[in-house]
């Protein structure tokens, strides 16, 4: 299962009039998924097509008149409901189809205790919320996790990060020498203070820009605070 499909579809389902979530970016997103091959999208798909593919985003905001950009949304506000039924509709069909697929939510005493044991390579887990914050978690290999973690001043040396969704993480002042982010979805995420000697960061995206890499990370997104 891609995370990053279900992490959108709870996205949907947030209010209208919560402008942290850009609906109408997300239903563009999932037109894509849905026209890349996975078809169980299809009525959301649908829906977007059938007279919202046309709104302003909510980043575009700033170039209209704001009564009129509210009222080119009303329509959407007004069947967002019927979005949330669909959404509902489709999460169950993605169960049923992939559900030896989805993800494992450890806690930290469980992520610790498997990291004890002599794993170093984490697959389909979700380490949600968590407090990783002056640990060592250096040659850790993740691949298709989803992880929102607090990583302040940790040891990440030599540690992966592939085909993953990172939001809310922060790696402030952490150590990530010789460490990678690859095909990686990352949002809301912070960097300022990291040591990033031989870090990779390759072919990774953030909304709806794709292709993010080196020299994006070394302009500015090693910057974000």
């Amino acid at each position: 299962m891609n995370r990053e499909i279900i992490n959108i579809l709870k996205d949907l389902k947030e209010e209208p009039s919560i402008e942290k979530v850009d609906h109408i970016i997300l239903l563009e997103k999932v037109y894509s998924k849905y026209s890349s091959g996975i078809k169980e999208l299809e009525p959301i798909a649908h829906f977007y097509l059938n007279g919202f593919d046309h709104l302003p985003a909510l980043k575009e905001k700033h170039l209209w008149n704001e009564s009129k950009f509210n009222e080119i949304r009303k329509k959407f506000v007004n069947a967002h409901y019927e979005l949330i039924q669909l959404i509902d509709s489709t999460i169950n069909d993605l169960k049923n189809i992939e559900s030896d697929s989805f993800y494992y939510k450890l806690t930290k005493v469980n992520f610790f205790e498997q990291l004890k044991t002599g794993k170093t390579v984490f697959k389909e887990i979700d380490l949600e919320n968590m407090d990783l914050r002056n640990e060592n978690i250096s040659g850790i290999t993740f691949k298709n996790c989803i992880i929102s973690a607090d990583f302040r001043n940790s040891n990440l040396s030599s540690t992966k990060f592939i085909r993953s969704n990172i939001k809310t993480s922060d790696f402030r002042n952490a150590d990530l020498t010789d460490g990678l982010m690859e095909n990686v979805s990352f949002e809301a995420t912070k960097f300022k203070g990291a040591k990033t000697d031989g870090f990779i960061f390759n072919d990774n995206y953030c909304h709806s820009v794709e292709g993010i890499g080196q020299v994006e990370f070394n302009d500015w997104i090693v910057e974000t605070e």
